[in-house]
């Protein structure tokens, strides 16, 4: 039997938001990563110097800063080529035992990222490589 034109085009449509349904979920049971997700090579810009340290970003198990400062953050945003983190550490400028809030707020752009940490000390420039 030869279906009508009206018929056929309903099909057609009809098939489209089911076909558009099955690549949505599949791209959510993809597991894609966040562009900050690595191993990144930082560069802190203090006053007149420049410190090194390394950066372990994943998007399960926050960031893990090593080097000079080292600290375990686990209150990671990450959000599209946006990344932000905040974590209580030791402020080296004040008497043992005093701890600081410092809070970092950057972008990624492909193998590099740049951004601010926010300190009570003042500010810092960071700047990424990936490694």
């Amino acid at each position: 039997m030869h279906q009508s034109l009206g018929a056929k085009t309903f099909l057609t449509l009809a098939r489209r938001p089911l076909m558009v349904g099955c690549v949505f979920l599949f791209l959510l049971s993809c597991d894609i990563p966040y562009v900050a997700e690595g191993s990144w090579d930082v560069v802190y810009e203090l006053p007149g110097q420049q410190r090194a340290g390394v950066w372990h970003i994943s998007e399960k198990s926050g960031v893990k800063v090593e080097g000079e400062l080292s600290l375990q953050v686990d209150e990671l945003e990450l959000a599209g080529s946006r990344m932000s983190w905040s974590a209580n550490a030791t402020n080296p400028l004040k008497p043992a035992g005093s701890v600081q809030r410092l809070n970092f707020n950057g972008t990624v752009n492909g193998n590099r990222f740049a951004g601010t940490l926010y300190t009570q000390s003042g500010n810092l420039t960071i700047t990424g490589t990936r490694q």
